[in-house]
């Protein structure tokens, strides 16, 4: 996590005043911010708890769990999710599973503008993207005392490492995924 703290900015309300959209996206992200800046400093980035990689009858699933990004974001996986890797990964003899967070808009409502304006997005959803890399992005992190120190960006965390093997993917279990201690 990077050293440079800031002030956060945050609305003043009194008798009166009028509310824009803008003051209350920046209510939601003063309190963002701030749950962000809690997770990295006193946190670090990592799993939390679940989110195990595991194979059954040739197919790799992820458990439900939560973790933490190197931007303090929350990644939650409510359920079990079957991965479909990709079809160009059998070129690779060693693909990484990230990670990321992910906001998704949903609920489109009719616009506010004139009878032709195109529908808005009415609420965002707080969801997570599956990312197979060739590449350990968690890699460069330092590790101090137990604990991952986050970098401050918002990249995918790399939860599990998969071998190629006779023709089948396997997970490998010397791979150690950052976690939240």
């Amino acid at each position: 996590m990077t050293n440079e703290f800031h002030g956060l900015k945050r609305n003043r309300f009194f008798s009166g005043r009028t509310l824009t959209a803008e003051d209350l996206q920046l209510e939601q992200q003063y309190f963002r911010d701030r749950l962000k800046r809690h997770n990295l400093a006193l946190h670090g980035f990592g799993v939390v708890q679940g989110l195990e990689v595991t194979r059954k009858a040739g197919k790799i699933y992820l458990s439900p769990g939560l973790a933490l990004d190197c931007a303090g974001n929350e990644i939650v996986v409510a359920s079990k999710v079957a991965l479909n890797l990709p079809a160009d990964m059998n070129e690779r003899a060693t693909v990484f599973i990230g990670l990321s967070y992910l906001d998704k808009e949903i609920e489109p409502i009719p616009g506010s503008g004139s009878g032709d304006s195109a529908p808005e997005n009415s609420i965002i959803q707080e969801n997570f993207e599956v990312i197979f890399q060739a590449e350990n992005s968690n890699r460069g992190h330092r590790h101090i005392k137990a604990r991952w120190l986050a970098c401050g960006s918002a990249h995918a965390l790399t939860i599990a490492k998969l071998r190629l093997s006779s023709g089948c993917w396997r997970i490998d279990r010397r791979y150690h995924r950052p976690a939240v201690r």
